[in-house]
């Protein structure tokens, strides 16, 4: 009887045992995956939104309006980079040319391209330096 006791004690205790284990185990996994997650799911949408996006400019035809209208590469005019040289030479600065415009004509004055919305720009800074219209005498290109 004390036998049958002890071997029951010991399959109580040895139940327990793994019970334990299987909780601890189970914290544990719970634990890793919670600090996996993070680095998961970053990495999931970093490549998933590249596939879609990758498709959608390639099943779309290029639209023209609006939206992509500044995106267009030009090339700027003589004239264009003149303007830019006077803006810059200019003393003293009229008020109407900020420091920021300043910077700008700086940068885009020995750009080989420019983009569309800078061309604009350009032009509505001479604009505004000269009190009229730009008028590109070259015509459209």
């Amino acid at each position: 009887m004390n036998n049958d006791r002890s071997r029951h004690e010991i399959m109580a205790i040895t139940g327990l045992f793994e019970h334990r284990k299987q909780k601890v185990l189970s914290v544990l996994l719970l634990a890793i995956t919670m600090n996996m997650m993070p680095a998961i799911s970053v990495l999931r949408a970093e490549d998933t939104s590249r596939i879609p996006m990758q498709l959608t400019q390639m099943s779309q035809a290029p639209r023209k309006g609006p939206f992509l209208e500044g995106s267009q590469i030009v090339r700027p005019s003589l004239r264009e980079r003149e303007a830019i040289h006077q803006m810059l030479a200019l003393k003293p600065g009229p008020k109407t040319l900020k420091d920021a415009d300043m910077k700008y004509l700086q940068n885009l004055r020995d750009k080989g391209t420019w983009y569309g919305f800078e061309q604009r720009m350009v032009h509505e800074i001479w604009a505004d330096v000269n009190g009229k219209e730009w008028r590109d005498t070259e015509g459209p290109r």
